[in-house]
């Protein structure tokens, strides 16, 4: 299976759940958020209304798990929260690399971290994303997951030649980019394709501030991804169904919720369709470095189309998993459209990342030394956690 996790029944059965518990809590929380409306004496616009309803229908329940966090000594009838992706196991590491005298005077030592600069990022911050990004996803033959690559990285051919610092962005996390994608690539009432089950607040990205509309395209393989027939046949009963105009394609690779990879053919294809269509495609790949079974098929995007990704695919990536640092909110957008850079500059001053989080992150990442040793470390405690999950459900 061309997967970094194996599908269990125990993980079947959890999803089956969730997608209930989701499509019923959503009409719920969407019923009562209109209702509150409606009884508020008009507090809130048409605009306000639709972002009432939580980003996520289990955010309150996450929310107690926080409040009341289960300890097997202090604690054992607290809560276990098993709703958000989150590697704690790697937090312990990351720390100290972070707590050091020489890391607080680089971030507030530099007069760049008080002053306004560009909202796409600091300059060098962008070049250390470029360097980051063309050794882990564009030079690595496996994806990022060994420090070997194909290539050895320098100022000249990974920087300049290879990924444009120019054309990186980074913004409040991986979300508030897939915000202000479907804000500028899209109109209202745009269809968003993408492949079922997904990421839940996928949703909330395309919906509340760019109104788009999410089209589930459901396949017979989900693991493998849907064909270009179910691609084809989910625009056709939107289109004529819901009378939308399908302009988009979202791929989550390595696929979340379900874990698999898609194989880079099943990559190109979809994305050759999309164009066809003249679609734009974005690939967030926001799992792609904490793949932890030996032998996975993943090949990033910016690999696959030899760094060519023209002005219709937009690739995503953060900090949130494979550093398990969500709280940094630290999202990062490669693409190639200058247009389309020239309208986030204005409205990435929503969403930019502090100053001083930009030089801590520029420096952590071109720590090549600690970064092969932390990604290796994180695989394999989350290899031994997968390990462990798998035991005690058999």
């Amino acid at each position: 299976m061309p997967s970094s996790f194996q599908i269990c029944p125990i993980t079947c059965g959890l999803f089956l759940t969730s997608t209930i518990t989701y499509i019923y809590l959503t009409k719920r929380l969407r019923s009562a958020a209109t209702d509150d409306a409606k009884n508020s004496n008009n507090s809130v616009g048409s605009r306000g209304v639709s972002a009432l309803t939580p980003i996520l229908p289990y955010l309150s329940a996450f929310f107690m798990c926080l409040e009341n966090p289960c300890d097997p000594e202090t604690n054992p009838e607290g809560h276990i929260a098993l709703c958000v992706a989150e590697n704690t196991l790697v937090q312990e590491m990351l720390a100290n690399r972070l707590m050091k005298p020489a890391i607080a005077a680089h971030a507030f030592g530099d007069s760049v971290s008080y002053c306004y600069n560009g909202m796409l990022g600091l300059p060098g911050a962008r070049e250390a994303l470029a360097y980051f990004l063309a050794r882990r996803f564009l030079l690595a033959p496996d994806g990022g997951k060994s420090s070997v690559i194909a290539m050895a990285p320098t100022a000249e051919n990974v920087t300049a030649d290879r990924i444009n610092p120019e054309h990186v962005a980074i913004g409040a996390g991986a979300a508030s980019i897939l915000n202000n994608l479907f804000f500028i690539l899209a109109e209202a009432g745009t269809g968003v394709l993408v492949p079922a089950p997904f990421y839940a607040a996928f949703v909330n990205d395309m919906r509340v501030v760019a109104g788009c509309v999410p089209i589930p395209v459901y396949s017979n393989d989900p693991v493998k991804g849907p064909t270009i027939e179910e691609l084809q046949l989910a625009t056709e009963d939107a289109e004529r169904n819901l009378g939308l105009n399908v302009k988009m394609l979202l791929l989550t690779n390595p696929n979340n919720p379900l874990g698999t990879v898609y194989q880079p053919q099943a990559v190109l294809d979809m994305i050759s369709w999309a164009r066809g269509r003249g679609m734009h495609t974005i690939v967030d790949e926001i799992y792609a470095l904490s793949m932890h079974k030996m032998g996975n098929d993943f090949v990033s995007v910016i690999r696959l189309l030899n760094n060519q990704l023209g002005d219709d695919v937009h690739f995503i990536w953060a900090l949130s998993k494979d550093f398990g640092a969500s709280g940094f909110r630290v999202g990062v957008l490669y693409t190639q459209n200058d247009l389309l850079l020239q309208a986030l500059a204005n409205l990435n001053i929503f969403s930019c990342v502090s100053h001083p989080m930009q030089m801590i992150m520029a420096d952590l990442l071109m720590d090549d030394s600690f970064v092969d040793s932390f990604l290796a470390e994180a695989r394999l405690k989350l290899r031994r956690s997968y390990n462990l999950c798998i035991a005690k459900s058999d």
